[in-house]
């Protein structure tokens, strides 16, 4: 049996219109090439399937029952071709993201560098900024796509919780609390912190939790970036509440992490955030279809 795509095509077309003229019409065949494939594809069959009288064409049971097998054919077929068109398409393209610059390092340099290593041709352009800047350049359109600790639902965009990670305290190699297992926000309301700068949701994020708490966490040093903070840590200056994916790096670094007890597991929560009328490119879908799973197993 050699049933062909053209022939399950012209017998769809056929049992939903109960014509054969009008099913040539739709597949751009003469009534006569049309009758020719059905009766072909009867004669493979080794049944009938359409009642023909000079009005009407009625399916019989036998392709009532031929249907449902037809339909899923063309429809894996269609699934297939547009697979196909769409890794041609792949072979070119660009994605830009916008996220502050550890979450880039902690969060999307593992999903990028897979992605680009399946799809060379496929060009990245990294937006380094704070959330509140995030939130703004896929407002504008600025970015496909930006990843941010929003805390509610904002105008124009579109937001879906994505990763939720623990955050810990770093510490250098030689902090005197570098030995500990764990520890609470109390135990460090003597200490000297280094905090980001309020525009950054983590810091906000953080403030609540201490108030919550009714601990005070006293700041000499106050930075813009989480890099910056790393830096200033590894050289004893003080310690830093950072969330999980900056701690690991920061382990990455040489400087040790604590758990905090007294911190929620989900108290980081990272969120998708697209511009509600857009539509991303080619590239950027499949880039979001890998990404975001992997963002979900990576939390914590």
């Amino acid at each position: 049996m050699n049933i062909t795509f053209r022939q399950l095509r012209l017998f769809l077309e056929v049992f939903e219109t109960h014509s054969i003229t009008a099913a040539a019409v739709r597949q751009n065949l003469t009534q006569s090439a049309a009758s020719k494939v059905i009766a072909e594809l009867e004669s493979q069959l080794g049944f009938a399937l359409f009642d023909r009288t000079t009005r009407r064409v009625e399916p019989t049971a036998a392709a009532i029952e031929f249907h449902a097998f037809a339909v899923d054919v063309i429809a894996t077929m269609h699934a297939a071709t547009r697979s196909v068109e769409e890794l041609i398409e792949l072979k070119r393209g660009k994605v830009s993201v916008a996220a502050s610059p550890l979450m880039i390092y902690g969060l999307l340099a593992g999903p990028i560098t897979e992605y680009r290593k399946r799809f060379p041709g496929v060009s990245f352009e990294l937006h380094e900024l704070s959330t509140d800047e995030t939130v703004e350049s896929v407002r504008a359109g600025t970015v496909d796509f930006g990843l941010g600790a929003v805390e509610t639902d904002l105008p124009g965009v579109a937001t879906e919780l994505v990763y939720q990670g623990r955050m810990r305290l770093v510490v250098s190699d030689d902090c005197p609390l570098a030995a500990r297992k764990r520890i609470s926000l109390a135990d460090l309301s003597h200490c000297n912190h280094i905090s980001l700068r309020r525009f950054f949701s983590v810091r906000r994020t953080l403030d609540q939790l201490v108030l919550d708490k009714g601990v005070t966490l006293p700041s000499a040093l106050e930075v813009g970036t989480l890099t910056s903070a790393l830096g200033l840590i590894k050289r004893g200056a003080g310690v830093l509440i950072a969330p999980a994916y900056a701690a690991d790096i920061a382990e990455e670094w040489g400087m040790r992490t604590i758990p905090i007890a007294d911190i929620p597991h989900d108290a980081h929560r990272i969120s998708l955030i697209r511009r509600r009328l857009g539509r991303p490119t080619l590239a950027t879908r499949q880039f979001l279809r890998e990404l975001i799973p992997q963002l979900k197993q990576m939390s914590s």
